[in-house]
Formats: C-alpha cells, structure tokens, sequence
C-alpha cells in the first residue's frame, strides 16, 4: 500500500479516534460528576422531605396540646378565674371548654404538606378509632382497619408500636393508596403521640414526589449525553473524510508532514494535550496545519469547558467555534440545563425558609397571645399587633375589634395601632361600610390594595396621615361571624407568602378576640 493512500488512511484513523476519545472521556467525567450530584439531591430532598413532615406534625402537636389546656378544668380557671364544675349553666363556658379543641382539629385540616400530605388523627388504644382526617372526613368518629400494602399488618397497630417502641414518636415506611387513583405507592409518614388525649397525630409524603424529580434530572441528562455523543461521531466522521481526502490527493508532497501530524493526534490520542503545528506554507499543507490547530483549540476547548461543568462549575464561558458548532452548542445547552436546576435547588431552599418562616412566626405571635390571656385585650392587641409589624417589615397596623353590646349601635372600636413602629392608642370608631374596614366587615373578605393615590389611606383608611404603597384588610371570623378587622400598611409590596401569614394570624386573632368576648374583656377597648 502506498504511502499516499496509507498517510491517510491511518491519519484518518487517528483523528477519528482522538476525537471519540476526548469526547468519550469528557462525557463520562460529566455523567460521574453529574450521577453523584442527582444521588446526592436524592438523599437530601429525602432528609428535607422528612424534617418538613415532623415539623407539620409538631406544630399539629403544639396546637392541640395548647387547646386541650385551655380547655381542661384547671385551663378555664387559671384563664378566666372560676371553676368549669361550678358554671355548668353557663353556656359560654361550656361553649369554650367543649369547643376550644373542635375548633383546633378544624384549623388543623388545612396545615398539609404539598398536596397530598394531609393530616390524621388516631386513637393509641384500639379499636384505633379516627379522630380527625383532613382529606376523609367520613372516616372520623369510627374505628377502622387498613392493613399495609401486601401484608396483614394493621397500619394502626403499627402506629402504636412506633410510638412506643420511640419514646412517642417516629417515622414509618409503607405502601398505601391514594385518594385519587386508589394505587398502592410507596409513602413516608412521621407520627407523633399526644399522651393526655391518646391521641396520635401523623401525616406522610409518597416515595415517588422525590423519584419523580430525580427522574426528570436523570431523563434531561441522558438525552443530553446521546446529544452530545451524536454530534460528536458526526463530526469526527466529517473531518476524517476531509482529512482523508485532501491526504489522498497530496500524499507524495506531504509525506514529512503528515509523519507530524500524525505523531500529534497519536498523543491527542492518549490524552495529552498537544502544541499547534508551527508549518509555515501557503498550500494545502498550510490549511490542513491550520485545520488542525483550530481542531486541537477546539478539543482543548470542549475538554476545559465539560471539566468545569464536570467540577460545578456552572459559571464558566464559552466561545463556539463556529455558527454551526454542535457539539458548542451542546455542551453550553447542557451547562444552562444544569445551572437551571441549580436555581431550581435554590427556589426550593427559598420556599423552605419562608415555610420556617411562617412557623416561626406563627410560634411567636401564638406565645404572645397565649400569655396575653390573663391581660387587658388592649394590651394583648397591641403586643400582637407591634410584634406582626415588626416581623413582616409593615409600616402601620390597626386592630378593630366588633362592639355590638348595643344593637341600635353596632361598631367597630380602633383596639390597637401601630404606626412607623411607635404605638398609638386612639379611640376611632368605624361603623359598617365605612371606608376600607367598614367595608372589610360587611363583604367578610379581605382587602389588598397595591396601588395607593396620595393621601388615599388618609380618608378611606383609620390609620392616619401616612400614605403607605401597599394596604392589606383582613376580616377576624369566627364561625361565620366577623369579629373584627385586620389592617395592614406597608411601604413596600406584601408578598403573597407575607399575606399567608397574616391570614393565619388573623384566626388565632379571631379566636383570642371571641374568648376575650365571653369573659366581657374585649370591652376594655369597647
């Protein structure tokens, strides 16, 4: 075989060959790096998943417990300083006593995690009859037997044992089915004991809310990959068969050269990274060394450029060769693939600590009420009400608090205000329909407004001469019936996580406010 078909046959061969290597290597540095960083988010979403399912059931926990001590003999005394046992007439005390925990287990129906991570509530002792399903409220009042997908184990027998095998609480791995589809899936529940009641409280996430997303990261990789692996082939078969042709053609005048070039993709070959040719010639020699000067560029480039999204790093750069360079293309595509899912880890964080947030909060404002109870209502709003403020970044707050001792003239009394973080006790009465919070109490819905005229807050709003940007009212019901107003002013727009938490913090309000009304407290600001 001459030299002339030889040189490139086998110089052919060799850049067919380094390309694939490269690329080969550079793409499985990649799926390594990127397989262990998925597996990796699958242990962590799986931890966060289970710290998210205790934290709903401790706050579940917190709530009733606080609701059956209030409600308990020695709570209705120390709260309102007479025996339960001594005022069985009173139908308000009763209403307090027998109600306070009701209306908990109804609060708690919508404390969920995702969409299906309801809540449940079970007798300790059988028949382990169902005191509170958020998503079956048939289920309640009655004892029931589920037996865990493909065994003849009683899930809650099974809650039990947990619950005292673990000092009163746990988690439990089952198959159970769903709601909708009535398929068994794999599911994670945390349960948690409430001695005093025998009560015990779960909720749980299915398995495949985490393989889900696991999947999809996974899916989006290996369609990447074989992307990537098909532009790499399409091009290394098209700059063989150049580099084949041209070779043909010249291979008498070329021979010392192409012995060259041969020797560097032998070692671009074995991974090494190589020197541009240095052959200074106006013919096809030259263009073929200046061909594969911009190949070496560009494989030294694709390797760098996959060996930092390979290390993490998301934020590197990269110059296409070409209009037309696929493989680029490719490995910037999947570069932007990888760090939106990075920004999606990181929205999730967010969203996590805004929950914790809300909790938090949530604890503080509880504590404030709670303790609040043996003071003046007055005194209670105004804790209540600096504290939410403060807590939110609000400018102003107010608190109106229903006066309907005499019917013929039904009111709304200014309980408490805050405004530029400086408390103001003002007397302001606000009838039905009148401005913003009169109007707040008639519709029994709450009032966000984002777009303020000058001086707008100042004659449709009771809370002064400031001239916020952003105003939220929300009505305190209970029962169907408004027992006051919520009003909120901010300086800058109250985000839709922020207005959440008002929310809740307006019922635990609304009950504070009708406690406070069975003991004739709330006429302290009446």
């Amino acid at each position: 075989m001459k030299l002339k078909t030889k040189l490139p046959l086998f110089t052919s061969i060799t850049v067919l060959m380094s390309i694939f290597l490269i690329a080969f290597n550079s793409i499985y540095s990649f799926r390594k790096q990127a397989m262990q960083d998925i597996e990796s988010f699958r242990e962590e979403e799986t931890e966060s998943n289970k710290n998210q399912l205790k934290d709903i059931v401790n706050i579940a926990y917190d709530m009733i417990d606080y609701s059956y001590r209030q409600s308990s003999g020695v709570g209705v005394r120390e709260r309102y300083g007479f025996n339960l046992e001594d005022t069985l007439e009173d139908s308000n005390v009763k209403m307090v006593a027998v109600n306070m925990l009701k209306i908990t287990l109804e609060n708690l129906r919508v404390l969920r995690f995702g969409t299906e991570g309801y809540l449940w509530i079970n007798d300790y002792a059988p028949p382990h009859a169902v005191v509170m399903h958020a998503a079956q409220r048939n289920l309640e009042g009655e004892p029931h037997v589920f037996y865990i997908g493909d065994t003849d184990v009683n899930m809650y027998d099974e809650y039990s044992a947990i619950v005292k095998a673990n000092n009163g609480e746990g988690y439990l791995k089952y198959s159970f089915y769903t709601l909708e589809s009535k398929e068994w899936r794999p599911k994670i529940a945390f349960i948690k004991l409430y001695e005093p009641l025998g009560w015990i409280i779960g909720t749980g996430v299915y398995e495949d809310y985490i393989d889900k997303a696991v999947m999809a990261k996974t899916e989006d990789l290996n369609k990447r990959i074989n992307g990537l692996v098909r532009d790499t082939i399409v091009i290394g078969i098209v700059l063989t068969l150049i580099a084949t042709l041209v070779l043909y053609y010249f291979g008498n005048s070329v021979s010392q050269p192409i012995i060259t070039i041969e020797l560097l993709l032998d070692q671009m070959s074995k991974g090494l990274i190589v020197k541009k040719l240095d052959i200074d010639r106006n013919d096809e020699i030259g263009q073929m060394s200046n061909s594969l000067n911009a190949l070496i560029d560009g494989v030294t480039a694709y390797a760098g450029f996959a060996r930092q999204i390979g290390e993490g790093n998301l934020d590197s750069n990269f110059d296409l060769l070409s209009s037309e360079d696929n493989l680029g293309n490719s490995l910037l595509e999947m570069r932007n693939s990888l760090r939106h899912a990075r920004e999606e880890e990181e929205k999730r964080q967010q969203e996590n600590k805004r929950r914790q947030w809300a909790a938090e909060g949530l604890a503080v404002l509880g504590d404030i009420i709670r303790m609040g109870s043996g003071r003046s209502s007055r005194t209670m709003f105004n804790r209540v009400l600096q504290k939410l403020t403060d807590y939110i970044n609000a400018t102003m707050g107010g608190i109106f608090v229903l006066n309907d001792d005499n019917k013929d003239d039904i009111h709304l009394v200014q309980a408490a205000t805050v405004a530029y973080q400086k408390t103001k006790f003002v007397e302001h009465k606000v009838y039905p329909g009148d401005g913003l919070v009169g109007t707040c109490y008639l519709e029994k819905e709450k009032i966000f407004l984002t777009k303020l005229p000058d001086k707008y807050i100042e004659v449709h709003s009771g809370l002064g001469e400031s001239n916020p940007k952003c105003l939220l009212l929300e009505p305190l019901i209970m029962d169907e019936n408004v027992l006051g107003v919520l009003e909120i002013a901010s300086m800058e727009i109250i985000e839709d996580y922020q207005v959440d938490f008002i929310e809740h913090v307006a019922q635990s309000l609304a009950i504070a406010i009708a406690s406070y009304r069975i003991t004739s407290e709330v006429k302290d600001v009446a």
